[in-house]
């Protein structure tokens, strides 16, 4: 056996064995953007944020001005688990936004690929409405490869000023992934999430996350501004068991993340993320 083979035979032993960690960017990533990872991946109330091109795509109706940012991890260490995404976000008129997304996971012999376009519009002051269109290719070395479409929709509305409300739903055309020895649904996944932000300097998030096939996961986190430009996060989620925390750097338009997550049964992985707005 090659072995490119070898390493494709092992992660997919992997999968098996922790299918929420799977090769998993055919599934919806544990999460794009250092801040949301150290959040304990609770993302779905934020609003106007860029990093919701990834998580919610009703969230962009916020953004101001345009935004680009890219995404990098190593899962666990490994080369062959390395994940990464870049995105823009382009607001037009007062009300409505246009996101793009890109992401690849995996290595020679097992590559998964997704793309995304979002559109998000602000329907009343206190209300956005999103949907997002994704395409997924999987290629397996000496298997080929193959791919398909579908779609995402969100919602997010402002309770009062310091709490927001964040609905989405992934895969609710209910994609599959077909080809000469493939016939795979991807996971249907619901997420509700709140961001209370009662000063300027703490914001406190909690997503609550029900994938059709596995238990609810609970998710969580804290940000604190130290000072205006340096921010301490921690946060944790269930389904499996993830303890996180980082660091966010504000230089103007320039932010600049770093965290780090440990799973209860593999151990740590980095990631970090910047964004830019013009």
């Amino acid at each position: 056996m090659k072995p490119s083979q070898l390493k494709f035979v092992a992660l997919f032993a992997l999968s098996l064995l922790l299918p929420r960690y799977s090769l998993a960017g055919l599934e919806p990533s544990p999460g794009n953007g250092a801040r949301a990872i150290s959040l304990g991946y609770a993302y779905t109330g934020v609003w106007g944020d860029f990093w919701n091109v990834f998580h919610n795509p009703a969230g962009i109706a916020g953004v101001e001005g345009i935004q680009v940012g890219a995404y990098a991890e190593r899962r666990f260490g490994l080369k062959e688990l390395t994940y990464g995404s870049a995105g823009l976000v382009l607001p037009f008129g007062e009300t409505q936004a246009v996101g793009l997304s890109a992401s690849s996971f995996g290595f020679d012999a097992y590559r998964e690929n997704s793309l995304g376009l979002s559109y998000a519009i602000s329907v009343v002051d206190v209300l956005s409405l999103g949907v997002k269109l994704n395409y997924a290719s999987l290629n397996i070395a000496d298997y080929g490869g193959t791919g398909t479409f579908f779609v995402d929709v969100g919602i997010n509305t402002a309770i009062s000023e310091q709490l927001s409300l964040g609905v989405y739903a992934y895969n609710v055309s209910r994609g599959r992934i077909t080809g000469q020895s493939l016939d795979e649904e991807l996971p249907t996944i619901f997420t509700a999430g709140l961001a209370y932000q009662p000063t300027e300097q703490l914001l406190v998030v909690a997503d609550v996350q029900k994938d059709i096939d596995h238990p609810v996961s609970f998710r969580g986190g804290i940000e604190y501004a130290i000072i205006p430009a340096l921010r301490a996060r921690v946060g944790v989620s269930t389904e499996p068991l993830s303890l996180n925390g980082g660091l966010g750097l504000v230089l103007n338009d320039l932010h600049i993340d770093v965290a780090f997550s440990y799973h209860e049964r593999l151990g740590y992985t980095p990631h970090v993320s910047v964004n830019y707005g013009f």
